[in-house]
């Protein structure tokens, strides 16, 4: 029998998204940009939730790209807000638009904030019970501040912790489960 991280067996979607991407180390600009925008829209929410409107806000936000993204302004997002696709909550879809706006002109620099403050190195809590995000509030005070001073938009420790725990900045599959690497 397979085992996995205890959350990850709540639903098929979190299953595959625990099976699949969640903890694999990524640096590609793109999905790292994907995968804080769907943190940010998770913040209040079952992930769960986010993954079953994946596919829809993949297609309304034409995969997350940051530049078309970055050419949206108020009145497209009045028009996303309407879309039944997506999570349409205007806090978090205007900052994932001024998010995108923010990286426009060089995507790599999420990527930069995101690795280097690890030099360039997964970290792992070696964890044997769930993480607790507010245990590593000092540990993300890093992230957030270059995170902020990329002007980067609802970014704070827990939904930034989440976000590293997801493109596999820090490796928090328990020490039991068969997906860790």
């Amino acid at each position: 029998m397979v085992k996995r991280c205890e959350w990850a067996t709540k639903s098929p979607e979190l299953m595959i998204y625990h099976d699949t991407i969640w903890g694999r180390p990524e640096r590609d600009p793109q999905k790292l940009f994907k995968a804080l925008s769907l943190e940010i829209m998770q913040a209040g929410l079952a992930f769960q939730t986010v993954l079953r409107f994946e596919g829809g806000m993949d297609e309304v936000f034409h995969h997350f790209s940051i530049s078309y993204l970055a050419r949206c302004g108020d009145q497209e997002i009045e028009t996303f807000c309407q879309d039944k696709r997506i999570i349409r909550n205007h806090a978090k879809v205007r900052a994932i638009v001024a998010n995108a706006k923010a990286l426009q002109n060089d995507p790599s620099q999420l990527a930069q904030a995101t690795w280097a403050p690890v030099n360039n190195v997964q970290m792992d809590h070696l964890l044997s019970g769930p993480a607790h995000a507010e245990r590593y509030h000092v540990f993300t005070e890093k992230f957030v501040k270059a995170f902020k001073n990329l002007g980067l938009q609802r970014v704070g420790p827990i939904t930034v912790y989440s976000y590293l725990q997801a493109v596999g900045v820090v490796n928090d599959h328990l020490l039991t489960c068969d997906f860790r690497e």
